[in-house]
């Protein structure tokens, strides 16, 4: 009996594995995701990177169902970066190489990297195509394509296909970049890529972003719900008729239009109809010929208006009543009294701005013109804050004047104090321009002429920079001694890097010292005027 009984345990045993192997297998050949509700199943893929997305969408058409569903109902963000995934493509070791019989890849290390780049290359083309097809006909929220394009590459035709899938489906956010591995110039216009032909009309894409490339406007119908449109290394190469009378034509509902380091044609910014555009930033624009060009626009509902470049010629802006903020600034060395004329007619036709900043270019020249202004022609009435970027050299007097003479309203006035920089005359003219002869130590005291804003209307004060030097002093003294209902004149000092104290340092900490002792106890037409220092950058040795 004991032997049968323990004959059936043993049995019983193998039963129990038996039993345990076949549920365990069971187990493993079932699909338990596949039978999850399918709200649950979308939920889940929502988290998935890109890739992997695509990567699920190619096993079976049960989940390319559900995949295609998901980018359906929630619109997708696509970052399609070149160089971004083909370094990863390398470094993850994505990249099979060919070997020969005896399992050994018979390359040299220049070889094998060639041979990485364009595996890498093709991976990507392929993750591309795939993407692209899989989002026909869904809305994508954001797309971003970053090209490291090659005049010579064999895949022109395809960027051709993936640029007409991005402005002819429903991209709400695009960005195509073809600067990825290229350097920050503009040089070599005929080797850049240019965007194909199409007569595109997209109808609800609301921002545009194009990176180093080639356009021609005639190329667009439409843009129906367009809102920002950024050209930043573009060549605008179809000059008879590009304007940006046309190009703000074709969008609507444009409202903010930045145009960086672009090559335009010559009258590109001349035009008589009024633009509804509310932004316009120029910055190092240029004309194939020429380093600067005109502008003469209508902008009724301007509201932002920056312009940086080498130069100016004569423009103004027509029509900018609700005008709030206007920034000048010309990085340059040389100017000429043409260049005054025509900064100071710029600044007559923004007459209605309330917030003005101009760089130390500006300033030495607005009054060289061939009137030697002392304030502009139609005072700029409307105007509540101006801000002046100045070295405090003796070119930069005249101009001050004349601005806070041309600002009868203004309440806060800004100053950022930079190293000295006098603008060069002498590559246009013999002599330096006779505004500038006169007596340093006393020129403010020598002012006859009033200033209104001084007597009425300026409240507040900020220097950021201040370092104590003549002039610095001189000014703030300057302003402190006239402006009758100033109340806080904010004062911030440069800071300075200080490793360990010696007798130079001391020097300065003095001078600091009697700097704010003597900031503190000018003079004051205004009771209520308070003064407050910031920033000693001697606290290390005090």
């Amino acid at each position: 009996m004991d032997k049968i009984g323990g004959s059936n345990n043993r049995n019983n045993k193998g039963n129990n594995v038996g039993k345990r192997s076949r549920r365990k297998k069971n187990s493993e050949g079932n699909d338990y995701i596949s039978h999850l509700p399918e709200a649950i199943i979308l939920h889940i893929l929502s988290f998935l990177p890109l890739k992997e997305l695509v990567a699920v969408s190619l096993l079976s058409r049960l989940w390319k169902s559900m995949v295609l569903t998901l980018i359906s109902v929630v619109p997708s963000n696509l970052n399609l970066d070149e160089l971004d995934m083909m370094g990863k493509y390398i470094c993850r070791r994505e990249i099979c190489y060919p070997g020969n019989s005896h399992g050994h890849i018979p390359y040299s290390a220049h070889q094998s990297r060639c041979y990485s780049i364009r595996a890498a290359r093709r991976k990507f083309e392929q993750f591309v195509e795939r993407t692209l097809l899989l989002h026909t006909g869904c809305t994508i929220e954001r797309l971003r394509l970053s090209i490291c394009y090659d005049a010579e590459s064999e895949y022109t035709k395809r960027i051709d296909r993936w640029v007409q899938f991005s402005l002819r489906n429903d991209v709400r956010h695009l960005e195509l970049n073809f600067s990825r591995g290229k350097l920050f110039r503009l040089r070599g216009w005929d080797k850049i890529y240019e965007l194909p032909h199409g007569n595109f009309a997209p109808k609800n894409l609301k921002s545009c972003i194009l990176n180093y490339c080639k356009l021609k406007l005639s190329i667009f119908a439409v843009f129906g719900s367009l809102q920002t449109l950024y050209l930043k290394q573009v060549k605008i190469i179809d000059c008879s008729i590009a304007t940006i009378g046309e190009l703000v034509a074709k969008c609507p509902t444009l409202e903010d239009l930045f145009l960086e380091y672009c090559v335009i044609p010559n009258d590109f910014m001349v035009s008589d109809q009024d633009m509804k555009i509310k932004r316009l930033v120029l910055i190092h624009c240029k004309t194939d010929e020429w380093p600067m060009f005109p502008i003469e626009i209508s902008a009724p509902e301007l509201l932002i208006l920056t312009i940086v470049g080498r130069y100016l010629m004569t423009s103004s802006v027509r029509k900018a009543l609700q005008l709030a903020e206007v920034l000048i600034d010309i990085p340059q060395k040389y100017a000429d009294h043409v260049q005054g004329d025509a900064l100071g007619s710029l600044l007559t036709s923004l007459n209605h701005c309330q917030t003005l900043a101009l760089s130390t270019w500006c300033i030495q020249v607005l009054p060289t013109g061939e009137n030697l202004l002392q304030q502009l022609p139609i005072q700029l009435l409307n105007l509540r804050h101006l801000r002046m970027a100045v070295g405090w050299t003796k070119q930069e007097f005249p101009g001050i004047a004349c601005l806070l003479r041309s600002c009868p309203n203004m309440e806060r006035l800004t100053l950022d104090m930079f190293e000295p920089v006098n603008v060069d005359w002498a590559e246009f003219e013999d002599d330096i321009p006779i505004i500038f002869d006169f007596e340093e130590h006393s020129y403010w005291q020598s002012q006859n002429l009033p200033f209104q804003c001084l007597q009425y209307s300026l409240k507040t004060v900020e220097v950021n920079g201040f370092a104590g030097r003549s002039n610095e002093m001189q000014m703030i003294q300057f302003l402190l001694e006239n402006a009758r209902v100033l109340e806080k004149m904010a004062i911030f000092f440069i800071q300075t890097q200080t490793s360990a104290a010696s007798t130079q340092q001391q020097n300065n900490h003095m001078q600091l010292q009697n700097n704010s002792l003597q900031l503190l106890n000018f003079p004051r037409a205004s009771s209520q005027a308070q003064i407050e220092i910031f920033g000693n950058p001697y606290n290390n040795i005090m």
